[in-house]
């Protein structure tokens, strides 16, 4: 069986598991993506047999090397045919832009992912509204992996094409205001989104002119990124305060949006609550020197499985500091040494 046979066949498998959770179980279809990885990804078999794991020898998923982003920036990882869409990393690690190679499967899985994800959460009451975008279009920003997903997102859930408030590298402030106004007059659910700094960015500018912007019932907020910037910092529970006044927005319906243009999923909290993965998708808490899972409430970095990232490794050892509690996991910062990341910086000159 050639690799395009064999990936055809673990996507169906995953793409069931996302759209079914009974459809099978976790770590019997981990092990199968590894076993299907571990043939067609070169330097993360190389890898692997360094530590003298295979799939063969392989006792529990928690095994499986984790790779890390600087190794993904430095390192081609890609299991398909011709790419027909290339994601790059912000670079503001200063190791320069990583990038991430998806075939038009891939996108199929990682649409599924997005949708799927969506609707247990962002959209979990089926409402549709219309759609604010604090961030560039896929047109302009074709390796933005946000824009992407965000634009997946909205044809699926907006009653009229979304609104691109950032432009040529420009943002439309005027027009964007415009936007929701028109929105409060016809009483239309607003949906907003964006990088975490971009918001406050926004509303900096705004609330000399116009103390507040009250966003019809219905309306939701959904900001991704970290609280870091080169503006001012806000921790969680300030940014949500300060969103939902200015929107009018009931904290329950403020959302913030943890991902990773190495991965293909994301993981959603609200109200300043912990970060829940979807079911297709684990979380470890590790000791950084052992790579032992630490204790519920202890901070260790976070190791992701994202099972619908079929063509790149799955298993990625991040550089963000987390806490583990039973129901999900709280992000804490950033690991000692690490450059700020995300869309929020590089939106953060919204104005």
């Amino acid at each position: 069986m050639d690799l395009l046979q064999e990936k055809s066949e673990i996507s169906s498998r995953i793409q069931s598991f996302i759209w079914d959770a009974s459809a099978d179980q976790f770590d019997a279809v981990a092990r199968a993506l590894f076993s299907f990885q571990y043939k067609h990804l070169e330097p993360l078999r190389s890898y692997c047999a360094s530590l003298g794991i295979t799939p063969e020898n392989l006792e529990t998923i928690g095994d499986i090397p984790a790779i890390g982003l600087n190794v993904c920036k430095e390192t081609s990882f890609f299991a398909g045919s011709e790419p027909s869409r290339v994601f790059r990393t912000s670079g503001t690690s200063g190791k320069g832009r990583g990038s991430s190679c998806f075939a038009a499967d891939d996108l199929e899985i990682m649409q599924t992912g997005i949708l799927c994800n969506c609707r247990q959460q962002l959209f979990s009451d089926g409402l549709k509204t219309r759609f604010l975008m604090l961030v560039p279009s896929p047109l302009e920003a074709p390796d933005m992996i946000m824009a992407y997903g965000m634009k997946c997102i909205a044809a699926q859930w907006g009653l009229e094409p979304p609104f691109f408030a950032v432009h040529k590298g420009g943002f439309l402030g005027r027009e964007a205001v415009s936007y929701i106004q028109q929105a409060i007059t016809d009483q239309v659910p607003l949906t907003i989104i964006g990088g975490s700094f971009g918001f406050v960015n926004f509303i900096d500018g705004m609330q000399n002119k116009l103390p507040h912007l009250p966003l019809p019932r219905g309306s939701r907020l959904l900001d991704a990124g970290g609280f870091k910037g080169r503006s001012r910092e806000l921790n969680r529970d300030d940014f949500t305060e300060l969103t939902s006044h200015y929107f009018n927005v009931p904290k329950a319906s403020c959302f913030n949006l943890y991902g990773l243009t190495e991965l293909a999923s994301q993981f959603y909290s609200k109200a300043g609550q912990v970060k829940q993965p979807p079911h297709w998708t684990k979380v470890r808490v590790c000791n950084p020197m052992t790579m032992q899972d630490v204790a519920e409430q202890e901070q260790g970095v976070a190791v992701l499985y994202d099972l619908a990232n079929i063509a790149r490794p799955f298993v990625i050892l991040t550089d963000d500091l987390a806490v583990l509690h039973p129901n999900g996991f709280e992000l804490i910062g950033r690991a000692s040494g690490s450059a700020p990341r995300g869309c929020s910086l590089s939106l953060e000159e919204v104005r």
